[in-house]
């Protein structure tokens, strides 16, 4: 809004009192919103295009097959990335025997592209192909997954990268290693690397949820964290074991599952040998587990997380960062020192 004059249903004019709280409240929030329409309306970009097939697969991480659900045949799924501005076309195929979707984890999108069955999007037949597409109008480190059954938990899962507009490739540092510099378009690093952390069950994610419902001790028994009833009279601790189940809450909560292994890109242990000594490295993390946090932290020195939960942040030098399950990414600077 360019002047303060506004007009009357009459064609008169009628200057606006700039000395009311309300009007001045209301101008402010058009002028805000009015900059929010014309950042997102002159962003440039192109229209990126990724087509994502969804298989039934076995996987092996325990020693003994399993069902999982891959898409394209990876778990995790392939990191989809894309350029602020970019328009996003990404074509689901369903080949399970079952429904399906995909939902945009953080991502600020239409609606009708947000991929909640029955609430957002219809679900996904078995053997139907859909379109999501939407408008990059951020940057960030994401992640999408599946929001139908327990599908996410049987591994349909991956990395969501929206870059900067200026900063589609990563720069050289120039920098020594205890400078900082706001996150953003002066950000300089060797070299990027996604890590997507998550955690793995051979039991069926639906008798994961049965076990749960029924609030017992199954799974502090298999952690080892409570003594079992065997355990107790084995033990001659039977009695004190019942007056403790008598006093406490229901044993059981989402975070309590048994998992048989917790997965880095789908390895218990990776490498990255496209490192040397020297490197800043960026890594762009997500927590794709359905209940696990994970302590991040490396052997070598401290780390600077230069990014939470999607979003840049003031530089902060830590020696340990916490993932928390249910968010979107974190960025860490890691140097590599010589030796």
């Amino acid at each position: 809004m360019k002047d303060m004059d506004m007009k009357k249903d009459t064609g008169k004019q009628m200057k606006m009192p700039m000395n009311e709280p309300n009007m001045k409240m209301d101008t402010t929030a058009a002028e805000a919103a009015s900059q929010i329409q014309s950042k997102v309306n002159v962003l440039p970009g192109k229209t990126i295009r990724y087509n994502l097939f969804v298989n039934d697969t076995l996987v092996n991480f325990t020693g003994r097959k399993k069902r999982a659900i891959a898409i394209n045949g990876k778990i995790p799924a392939p990191a989809l990335t894309f350029t602020e501005g970019d328009t996003a076309e990404i074509y689901l195929h369903n080949m399970l025997h079952e429904e399906t979707s995909l939902h945009w984890h953080g991502v600020i999108l239409p609606n009708q592209a947000d991929g909640v069955p029955f609430l957002t999007t219809a679900p996904i037949a078995p053997g139907e192909t859909h379109l999501y597409k939407f408008k990059v109008v951020q940057n960030g480190t994401y992640w999408y997954h599946s929001h139908s059954a327990l599908q996410e938990q049987a591994g349909m899962y991956g990395a969501l990268l929206f870059k900067t507009r200026d900063s589609s490739q990563p720069k050289k540092s120039t920098m020594h290693h205890s400078s900082m510099e706001m996150p953003g378009s002066n950000e300089l690093f060797d070299k990027e690397y996604t890590v997507v952390l998550s955690e793995w069950a051979d039991e069926k994610p639906t008798q994961i949820q049965r076990r749960l419902r029924t609030g017992n001790d199954w799974y502090a028994i298999k952690k080892g964290s409570t003594q079992s009833y065997a355990e107790a009279i084995k033990e001659r601790h039977f009695k004190t074991k019942l007056t403790n189940e008598w006093k406490r809450m229901k044993a059981m909560n989402v975070s309590d599952v048994y998992y048989n292994r917790f997965l880095l890109n789908d390895k218990s242990e990776n490498t990255a040998p496209e490192f040397k000594a020297g490197d800043k490295i960026k890594l762009k993390v997500v927590n794709a587990g359905a209940s696990s946090y994970f302590w991040l932290g490396y052997a070598g020195g401290k780390i600077t997380v230069v990014g939470n939960d999607g979003n840049d942040m003031i530089p902060v030098e830590v020696s340990y960062t916490l993932s928390y399950d249910g968010r979107n990414g974190k960025s860490i600077y890691l140097y590599q020192f010589p030796g």
